[in-house]
């Protein structure tokens, strides 16, 4: 069979695109690589090679490098030129693809353009992924399932190696497990995954053996959850369900189905509410303590502390009952190599987390208590773990504790500081403060970050400089950057191509969407290369680049 220009050109795009969708759990460079590889092909894809050859054998008397070079530039700008044409005939990706001309239209408002254009560097794959899916042949049922099948397979590797680094290199901060890819982004990838999996499982089309197979994989993906505490991944999956649930028993045309689908939906959300429910108020339940008949001394005769009129707890114990600082301080010393007044490996005061871990577990804060605490519970403080509840790696309890414990201290000292919730709500105030000054323009593309820190400073924020960071919801970061016209401009890219292709009838578009617009209520999802890229891929992936819809 022979093989023509476009034909190699077209698999070299294909291959291209495998080498994106599996390296999305995994690698930056990968990526980088890959998109600039399907550049390559995009524009030979449209190069006129037997045009050139035409013209240069009219002029085979003239034949040298100097007159080929030029004609072969000519026949490049040519090609590009074909590809912006078809961009144009395609109006939803030309929508779409006009989210980086809202960046670009943002510097007639910026004054630092060097962060401008390293903004603009970053979000080049919302210029670069709907130019190629968008104006490139669709991909065939066959070719969309296999690359479908590729991301799961991806992200089966990426979670055994990264569960391996959980287990056996001891990460303290599970964020530095997947280092080449945000904790986050890799959660809302395992949210879509498990999505992909169920719509797999219910599908006729596939035989009982690879429904097993899909049902082991969630499982596994299930489980790489709970280990990884991936709070998001979670949370976004449930809401999703939530979302999603009430819209599949609507358009269900089977009854037993619908009913089905009914009854998991009720029993999924009631036992959702139940068991949060259940973990608020065991964290408020305090147990009960008579503060004036309270042990005097040590079992080593040293002096007790107690601070009476405190109400912190931890787990339900007063935090500042039975303290003993001068045996704490020595019995810690003795089983740790990091001194009680030094910080932790996370750079958190030993003292107040072998407080906090002591008081979890109900013991005394004295030599005993210390030497009631396992080689493990050592190690565990020394990296900053708090409460002995932490430990449990398939326990959603802690992330919800870790929650109630910021929200607490934050109304005690108005200081949001390591509290995850907390600084996300001092994040919003500021960019609302931001809006509120500059709510017709934005403050351009390049100087968000200056204008986050002077909004800081004028709330007399008590976040540490480092931690000053930008609004962490999608939504506000436009409206922050581009004003109200460009907010409007973002939302209409954002859900107009859908619309206008239906594509809200799309099981894997609407899934993808769902979770994508979450994030972007807690995360600026589009400020990193690889949330720009999961984003924009997926978007476009779903939307423009198949044949066939899978409707719901």
């Amino acid at each position: 069979m022979k093989i023509t220009f476009a034909d190699f050109c077209r698999f070299w795009f294909l291959i291209a695109l495998a080498g994106l969708i599996s390296m999305l759990p995994f690698s930056k460079i990968v990526i980088s690589i890959s998109e600039m590889v399907l550049a390559g092909a995009w524009i030979l894809q449209r190069y006129d090679v037997e045009g050139l050859g035409k013209l240069l054998n009219k002029r085979s008397t003239l034949m040298t490098m100097g007159i080929i070079l030029p004609y072969a530039v000519l026949f490049l700008f040519k090609s590009i030129a074909r590809g912006i044409r078809d961009l144009y005939r395609n109006k939803p990706a030309l929508v779409f693809f006009s989210l980086y001309l809202l960046h670009v239209a943002g510097l007639l408002f910026t004054t630092d353009f060097d962060y401008a254009m390293k903004d603009l560097r970053t979000k080049l794959p919302i210029f670069l992924i709907p130019l190629f899916l968008g104006t490139s042949k669709p991909l065939s049922r066959n070719l969309f399932n296999a690359y479908i099948f590729l991301f799961l397979l991806a992200l089966i590797i990426g979670t055994l190696m990264y569960s391996w680094k959980i287990y056996y290199l001891k990460y303290i901060d599970i964020r530095d497990v997947s280092r080449n890819v945000s904790h986050i982004i890799l959660g809302l990838e395992l949210a879509l995954g498990l999505f992909i999996m169920v719509w797999f499982i219910f599908r006729r089309s596939f035989p009982a053996w690879s429904k097993v197979l899909f049902i082991l994989v969630s499982a596994w993906f299930i489980y790489y959850i709970f280990i990884s505490r991936s709070f998001t991944g979670l949370a976004v999956f449930a809401i999703t369900a939530i979302i999603l649930l009430p819209i599949l028993v609507f358009r269900q045309k089977r009854p037993g189905l619908k009913v089905l689908l009914s009854v998991v939906m009720i029993l999924f959300a009631a036992g959702a509410a139940f068991y949060i429910n259940r973990i608020v108020k065991e964290y408020y339940t305090v147990n009960p303590v008579d503060k004036t008949r309270l042990d005097s001394i040590t079992s080593r005769g040293n002096p007790y502390v107690h601070i009476r009129f405190s109400d912190m707890t931890e787990n339900g114990n007063y935090l500042y009952l039975y303290c003993q600082l001068g045996e704490l301080k020595d019995a810690w010393n003795k089983r740790s190599g990091i001194t009680f007044d030094s910080t932790g490996i996370n750079g958190e005061k030993i003292t107040f987390t072998l407080i906090r871990f002591l008081t979890s577990k109900n013991l005394r804060k004295d030599a005993d208590g210390v030497n009631a605490l396992s080689p493990e519970e050592v190690h565990a403080i020394e990296r900053g773990v708090p409460n002995y509840l932490f430990l449990d790696q398939f326990s959603m309890r802690s992330r919800i504790y870790e929650l109630l414990w910021g929200y607490e201290m934050y109304k005690r000292t108005g200081d949001p500081t390591g509290y995850t919730l907390m600084q996300r709500i001092e994040f919003w105030k500021a960019s609302l403060g931001i809006i509120g000054d500059n709510w017709l323009t934005g403050v351009g593309t390049g100087d968000m970050n200056e204008a986050f820190q002077q909004q800081y400073d004028k709330m007399n924020s008590k976040l540490p400089s480092d931690q000053r960071w930008r609004s962490h919801n999608q939504f506000l970061s436009v409206f922050v950057g581009f004003g109200l016209f460009g907010f409007i401009w973002f939302l209409l890219a954002l859900f107009y191509p859908a619309w206008r292709l239906s594509g809200f009838t799309d099981y894997f578009f609407l899934v993808f969407i769902v979770i994508a617009t979450l994030s972007m209520l807690t995360e600026d999802t589009l400020e990193s290369q690889m949330g720009v890229t999961f984003f924009t891929f997926f978007y476009c992936f779903f939307l423009f680049g198949r044949k066939e819809y899978d409707r719901i």
